[in-house]
């Protein structure tokens, strides 16, 4: 995470550890102990990114997005912090992949970014 600068919304650590959550209780391929190690770990990760908020983002721009790609504000405020800068996104989400390109933003798909990083 060093040679590469990952910048996150504030909402990132809640949507992974809710995702490890129902990892656990909902699908059962992984225990509660893992679980909770993956949420640690996830917080722990986020102190070495630029962390933006809500205050950082031009909800009108974001409304924008959502509303003409019909898209919730959720996953367009993910695509309004990749604007600014013109970074790549990483994501598994369908609407975030699919609408992302039309604003110039590069997708990278998660095990696209674990190649990268192991290249590293």
């Amino acid at each position: 995470m060093r040679k590469v600068r990952f910048a996150i919304l504030d909402l990132t650590v809640y949507e992974a550890c809710n995702a490890f959550w129902k990892e656990y209780t909902k699908f059962h391929r992984i225990n509660e102990n893992e679980a909770s190690i993956a949420c640690k770990v996830s917080k722990a990760l986020s102190r070495y990114t630029m962390l933006y908020r809500i205050t950082d983002l031009d909800v009108e721009e974001t409304m924008r997005i959502a509303v003409e790609n019909n898209i919730t504000f959720y996953d367009a405020s993910y695509i309004a912090l990749a604007c600014k800068p013109k970074s790549p996104i990483t994501s598994e989400d369908s609407d975030i992949i699919a609408t992302a390109p039309k604003y110039g933003i590069k997708v990278i798909r998660l095990n696209q970014l674990l190649d990268i990083l192991r290249q590293m």
